[in-house]
């Protein structure tokens, strides 16, 4: 097999073999990944520009360094009738990992909500991603298996990813098994009959697509760090993916023997485990909701979903598969786009020079600044200081004004406007509601607005006493929450060999390692509160503390 490399600064020489750049590579599908940011780090760490493209070159050559860890396991010879149907069955895997996010959204994961419908309907926003998939694989055990419920479907860009890389690279799948083991090793959608042979293909498809370990997080995890300067533990991803092994499990089925494969790492890769749970809590922790990165995610949100509305047009979105294609679409402006990237929303952006959050996309000095930040200085000063029960109650407050600025105000700004809105919408609850709505439903909507008034008019106060602007918003972060707390970790299997003799046996790792555990106390979220100080005053955070105290204690 011929071969072409590429230089990659983390893994050196990637040899990819030559027919996949001349036909996947090197087609404009593939390069647009080029132009699409791998994280939305940059404005916290500046030189975190690197791109989805190498990524993914990276990605595949993890994927490789796995499947012919796997292939040389001595059970792949009982699990199929030849060692050629277990390589071409790694083939696809290593084809779903080179095009795993081949479909990927402008700007990292900002954008890519948009690609689902926006109907308001649970669990049916996925409705019109999971037909075109089901449509493209063409398999009635792969539809029999996608998930009804939104909170376990896969990401966005994952499904879009696995439907372009059907429908682009077509002549790569031999049969509807190839293209149905593809997407699934691209969405995580496991066969829903877990013995026997799927039990294998359910194995591998965790190597790419998992909650604790796969090809994909190790690459972004070392990655991420090499491109941001952000100093973390290193993984030898080497000695881990060359540690992999394939165990067997004796169930019952209907009550009937029967057998389970499952993939394993040897003893020695004990410490690895660890260490990539490690990078990806400090990268959750630190990062992933650092305010400044929140903030930008935050504009860039509503710049998209402003573009997103102006520009898509006859039921044709900016944001769907026709503009991710070469073909691309016509927008309402009469621009057409094609092969959509994050340079397309920059050019857009750049037209409307009198939207406020575009000029902050361009410009950092008319920022908005977070009240705290972090998680820690956040609990500090509305907890710690003045109780453990005021936190309860101001998040509460926080979460129902969140959640109403997103539904009801444009740019989710608390100023003089807003709380006039909430005042008068008050008002018309307790002197003229509405004649069908029942008094548990009235009394719950009359406190939730009196709880928001409050909070609204604490901040404003706030923004008096300090002579700046009532100009506020409410960021909601999620709470960090350890990757060692989750089942998947404490479950991953460690093997032994010579238990007795030439046996290998395996345990779950937490059985045979002490686990590092974090408190959870139910918290999902916390917040972070912006205002804007132009002038730069100085501001005393503990003052709004305290009247946040008062109010809701």
């Amino acid at each position: 097999m011929q071969v072409k490399q590429i230089k990659d600064p983390i893994y050196g020489y990637v040899e990819i073999p030559t027919t996949y750049f001349a036909n996947i590579i090197d087609t404009n599908v593939f390069q647009r990944l080029r132009n699409i940011i791998q994280t939305s780090y940059s404005p916290l760490y500046p030189s975190a520009i690197h791109n989805r493209f190498i990524h993914s070159i990276g990605v595949f050559h993890l994927g490789e360094i796995a499947s012919n860890t796997i292939l040389k396991n001595s059970l792949i010879e009982r699990i199929f009738e030849n060692v050629e149907q277990a390589k071409k069955l790694m083939d696809i895997f290593k084809l779903a990992c080179l095009l795993h996010d081949v479909g990927h959204a402008p700007f990292s994961h900002t954008g890519e909500n948009y690609f689902l419908e926006n109907n308001g309907e649970k669990n049916r926003r996925y409705s019109n991603l999971h037909d075109l998939l089901s449509k493209a694989v063409g398999s009635e055990s792969f539809s029999n298996d996608v998930p009804q419920e939104e909170s376990n479907a896969a990401a966005p860009h994952e499904i879009m990813s696995a439907i372009i890389g059907i429908d682009k690279f077509n002549q790569f799948f031999e049969s509807e098994f190839d293209k149905e083991f593809f997407a699934r090793c691209i969405t995580g959608y496991k066969y829903s009959e877990d013995y026997g042979v799927n039990s294998f293909y359910n194995s591998v498809i965790s190597l790419l697509n998992s909650k604790v370990i796969d090809v994909d997080k190790l690459d972004y995890l070392i990655r991420d760090a090499y491109f941001t300067g952000f100093e973390t533990v290193k993984i030898d991803y080497l000695r881990l993916l060359t540690s992999l092994t394939i165990v067997e499990k004796e169930i019952s089925i209907n009550d009937e023997p029967a057998t389970k494969y499952e993939i394993a790492f040897s003893k020695n890769a004990v410490s690895i485990i660890e260490n990539v749970v490690y990078a990806h809590d400090a990268e959750r922790k630190w990062i992933q909701t650092h305010p400044i990165v929140l903030y930008d995610m935050y504009i860039i949100q509503h710049i998209i979903n402003t573009l997103d509305v102006e520009m898509s047009v006859d039921g044709h979105s900016l944001f769907g598969l026709e503009a991710l294609s070469p073909e691309g679409i016509t927008l309402s402006n009469g621009e057409k786009v094609s092969l959509l990237c994050d340079d397309d929303i920059v050019h857009f952006l750049k037209k409307k020079t009198e939207d406020e959050l575009c000029n902050e996309f361009f410009s950092r000095d008319n920022r908005r600044h977070p009240l705290w930040k972090s998680e820690a200085e956040y609990k500090a000063f509305l907890s710690l200081i003045y109780g453990g029960d005021t936190l309860k109650i101001l998040e509460s407050a926080f979460d129902e004004t969140e959640k109403y600025l997103r539904k009801y105000s444009e740019n989710w700004i608390i100023n003089s406007q807003i709380i006039d809105k909430v005042e008068a919408e008050l008002k018309r609850i307790k002197t003229s509601p509405a004649k069908n709505i029942d008094p548990k439903t009235l009394m719950k909507q009359q406190k939730s607005k009196e709880t928001i008034l409050k909070l609204m008019k604490c901040l404003k106060s706030f923004a008096d006493d300090n002579d700046i602007d009532c100009d506020f918003i409410i960021l909601k972060a999620g709470q960090f929450y350890s990757g060692f707390n989750k089942n998947e970790f404490g479950n991953i299997n460690i093997a032994f060999n010579g238990f007795p003799e030439d046996k290998c046996v395996f345990f779950p790792f937490e059985k045979v390692v002490p686990t590092l555990n974090s408190s959870d106390d139910n918290k999902k979220d916390f917040f972070y509160l912006f205002f804007k100080n132009p002038d730069k005053k100085s501001i005393n955070k503990k003052d709004l503390c305290k009247k946040l105290y008062c109010e809701f204690m």
